[in-house]
């Protein structure tokens, strides 16, 4: 056998065994992203719609959008729409180029809609925005990043 041939073998069974590797990866990662502990990747400037991500959690869904504020500044919206489970005390907060922002504790029950804005701020280049969460006697629950472009 040619010194070409072996080396095409060789090239040949490397890339089906990156393959394979990747479809272990990208099942993890979809079985991950189902049970709700991972967010899934932002698309587009968001995993939900262009500026917004979407985070399904066990009582209910933790929403981030960006929206244009005053001249190039943006505006930051964090939402939790609470469809299940018990009242709950938690605050709202969002991460950008390693400076977080934080908002009030508010409580809320089943059934309603909590959210808090945050005006006029300049963004850096398409820096992802991470929205989150923080529940009281829980644990920080992170969107998934939000970019404005």
């Amino acid at each position: 056998m040619s010194e070409k041939m072996i080396f095409t073998k060789s090239i040949g069974k490397k890339v089906q065994e990156m393959t394979a590797a990747r479809r272990v990866i990208a099942t993890s990662a979809a079985v991950l992203i189902g049970m709700g502990v991972i967010a899934p990747a932002a698309v587009a400037g968001g995993n939900f719609d262009y500026g917004t991500s979407r985070t399904k959690l066990s009582n209910g869904v933790l929403w981030t959008s960006l929206t244009s504020g005053t001249g190039s500044s943006w505006n930051v919206t964090d939402a939790y729409d609470k469809t299940g489970g018990g009242s709950i005390t938690a605050r709202f907060g969002w991460t950008h180029v390693g400076t977080a922002h934080t908002g009030s504790w508010f409580s809320q029950s089943s059934g309603t809609t909590k959210s808090t804005k945050w005006s006029n701020y300049n963004l850096s280049g398409c820096n992802a925005v991470i929205g989150w969460m923080e529940v009281q006697g829980q644990q920080t629950f992170n969107n998934a990043p939000v970019t404005q472009c």
